[in-house]
């Protein structure tokens, strides 16, 4: 299943939002290189992870009423009573049946759910507007069934490292909440590798060593080694063997997410078929979580490369995020007239931009990315030196140059090193002759 598009009325902070996504085998016209990503940019409080709520609640709102998620505040305040979400799903052959894997086999289904506020509460009320009169609907109530898939990641989320029991998990909350719980609430922790890395069968447990190694870096991977006295999987990291609970927070925050990930394919996956067939939606807030720039560079094209079935729908406030995809991946959270929270997408390019080209666009809208402290400076040396005061105007001077003759600076340092390297060499020649 993914989601083709998302409608939103009077939900949290939106008053109107749409959003048309890139989605796996999407043909028309806007379509991405990247057509399995969606990224969502804005300021904190914007909506962002509302657009990845509301794509969960609009997919699983028939199992939601039953499964331990409370609808709190969904109903923009203060003036609404009702909020509306509206959900495009196209279903595909992965969902139909157990044994057809064709995704050309395919339907489109509207998905809607309503909230009612209640009066002196803020906990509103889920009802199911409409469900797919379709096979496949009844699918949604089979936890392990392809139909329906959608797993969601919290910013606060963490890899649970003590005693985990899933039964107990799973008592708590549904196993289709539970699968995106963490957009709704804080800490939960996603399954350790132990829990559902053992379990898996042979032909599942190769390709699930093959997905992981395919997302790491180069200079970590995976062999599905277990020490028996930590109780925890070993990673080699360069030469040496290394505990997950060793390593640092944005490895084991990665890993633990795209093996909860893992995991949950081979969970809904037919045997016999390829954990990279099932089709689905997966939901993640603030996706460079934890990652260093470097890594934040290339997290979309190799997440969208490693599960080419599944459509991504992400948030971030990184600029190296946003530069490894189109415009037409993008969606900006923004201020509708009325003041409510809308969704929009512009013709600005931002593929292959540096970070500061980014921050300083319409995605970002910064109008420096120097510290504030430094530009306030700036602007009162500027003033004092408008005024007729020389030492502040030699001082301005000497702040924007600064920069840049450091950098000169670095360029005579190479430049005078490679001219000793040469010269020695030169000597080193003449010597052998």
């Amino acid at each position: 299943m993914y989601a083709k598009s998302l409608a939103a009325y009077d939900f949290r902070c939106f008053g109107k939002a749409k959003l048309d996504f890139q989605y796996p085998g999407r043909e028309t016209s806007g379509a991405s290189e990247l057509n399995n990503v969606n990224l969502i940019l804005g300021d904190n409080g914007g909506g962002k992870s509302s657009i990845l709520r509301a794509v969960a609640i609009a997919v699983l709102a028939p199992v939601l009423q039953e499964t331990g998620f409370v609808a709190y505040r969904m109903v923009r305040r203060p003036d609404c009573k009702s909020a509306l979400l509206r959900v495009d799903a196209i279903f595909d052959g992965t969902e139909y049946s157990e044994t057809s894997l064709d995704p050309k086999r395919r339907s489109y289904h509207e998905l809607v759910a309503r909230f009612e506020a209640r009066e002196n509460s803020n906990r509103d009320r889920l009802s199911l507007e409409k469900t797919p009169n379709t096979p496949v609907a009844e699918r949604i109530y089979d936890d392990y069934s392809p139909a329906f898939f959608v797993v969601g990641y919290g910013a606060t989320r963490r890899v649970e490292t003590s005693d985990y029991s899933e039964s107990s998990a799973r008592r708590q909350r549904g196993l289709r909440y539970h699968r995106v719980a963490g957009l709704f609430e804080d800490h939960i922790a996603v399954r350790p590798l132990q829990s559902w890395f053992p379990k898996l069968r042979a032909h599942h447990r190769q390709q699930a060593l093959g997905i992981i190694n395919s997302i790491l870096p180069s200079n970590i991977r995976f062999e599905g080694k277990f020490d028996e006295g930590d109780q925890q999987f070993l990673f080699l990291f360069g030469d040496n063997e290394t505990p997950f609970s060793s390593l640092s927070d944005g490895y084991k925050a990665f890993i633990g997410m795209a093996g909860d990930l893992i995991g949950h394919l081979a969970d809904v996956c037919p045997d016999g078929a390829s954990l990279t067939d099932i089709s689905g939606v997966v939901l993640i807030d603030e996706i460079d979580l934890h990652l260093h720039p470097e890594w934040q560079r290339t997290i979309l094209p190799t997440l969208a490369r490693s599960f080419p079935s599944l459509q991504f729908i992400c948030t971030t406030h990184s600029p190296l995020v946003a530069s490894a995809v189109r415009k037409e991946n993008i969606f900006i959270t923004a201020d509708a007239d009325d003041g409510t929270a809308t969704v929009k997408q512009i013709e600005e390019n931002v593929f292959g931009r540096s970070a500061e080209q980014i921050l300083l666009s319409s995605y970002f809208g910064l109008e420096s990315t120097r510290s504030q402290e430094f530009v306030s400076e700036s602007e009162q040396l500027l003033k004092s030196a408008a005024s007729g005061d020389k030492e502040a105007a030699l001082t301005f001077l000497d702040r924007l140059a600064a920069p840049a003759l450091a950098q000169q600076e670095l360029v005579g340092l190479s430049r005078d090193k490679d001219d000793t390297e040469a010269k020695d060499e030169g000597r080193e020649t003449r010597g052998d002759a």
